[in-house]
């Protein structure tokens, strides 16, 4: 199969995974950290033959798996909550954030002086991303609250995991990798069941085949991009860095805005517009 069948896919199947997601949530699952702790199972157990499949045994080490599961289970709990804070069309475009945190954090290791071009670049994405928060009010304090920071620290910590990433596949292998930072990351979110013991009676099947779709959904995409980034990074890159779900979320303001959210065309249009410019600049930092 082409790269293009791929990227695209993976590019709308993440789409997917964040609405429907967000839907489960407000819909079927309110509490966030049992939706959470749900999410993050059935991904780990939809991994595991996945990654038997692929050749995925015991680690040849263990310090950056230990380390990644860490901000693997922050970075799971914080992603959940911003979902369930912010609108689609908010919280996907902040992702272009992470690149710039990447970029920022590797000149630092590895000590290289950006260049004026890449300062620019990160000085974009924040001023849009600003922007990309604006609601019907057009006021600054959109950006500059709690909701946003939980965001922004989210992605901070998918930096940080994605750098024990790269450190554990150097050493062991990609589903290695893979499969013991999300055990050990499901095994920290059992800190979290404190928050949620006082509910968890009350789901039911139906509930968590939703959260099942949803897991599911990712774990597809996660193969497809895969696929894709081994045929072409760039390009992938491109195609599934475009903000699909933030196009379903606009339809469903159209035609169900009770389900999602519902905001004028004014502020979709701002969104839009800053969104892509984000995620331009992202993509040539």
């Amino acid at each position: 199969m082409t790269l293009y069948f791929f990227a695209w896919t993976a590019s709308l199947l993440f789409g997917l995974e964040g609405i429907i997601a967000k839907l489960v949530n407000k819909h079927s699952i309110n509490n966030v950290w049992l939706f959470n702790f749900i999410w993050a199972l059935f991904s780990f157990l939809f991994v595991i033959p996945v990654a038997f499949y692929f050749g995925a045994g015991i680690p040849l080490s263990w310090n950056y798996i230990f380390l990644g599961s860490i901000f693997f289970a922050l970075a799971t709990v914080l992603n959940t909550i911003s979902l369930s804070r912010l609108d689609i069309s908010v919280f996907v475009p902040l992702f272009s954030f992470r690149t710039a945190m990447a970029v920022i954090i590797s000149s630092f290791f590895i000590q290289e002086i950006l260049t004026v071009h890449q300062y620019f670049l990160i000085a974009i994405i924040l001023i849009f991303g600003i922007f990309v928060s604006f609601d019907e009010h057009f006021s600054f304090k959109s950006f500059f609250n709690r909701n946003i920071l939980i965001a922004l620290t989210c992605m901070f910590f998918y930096v940080i995991l994605s750098i024990f990433l790269k450190k554990s596949i150097a050493i062991n292998d990609f589903w290695t990798t893979t499969l013991w930072i999300t055990l050990l990351g499901q095994c920290w979110l059992l800190f979290t069941i404190p928050l949620f013991k006082k509910v968890e009676l009350a789901i039911n099947v139906k509930q968590c085949l939703n959260v099942a779709v949803v897991a599911f959904i990712g774990t597809v995409g996660m193969l497809a991009a895969n696929a894709a980034y081994a045929k072409n990074v760039s390009l992938s890159t491109v195609i599934i860095s475009l903000p699909l779900s933030m196009i379903i979320a606009f339809l469903f303001s159209i035609f169900a805005p009770e389900l999602l959210e519902k905001h004028s065309l004014k502020v979709y249009a701002v969104r839009f517009t800053a969104a892509i410019i984000m995620i331009i600049a992202a993509i040539n930092l």
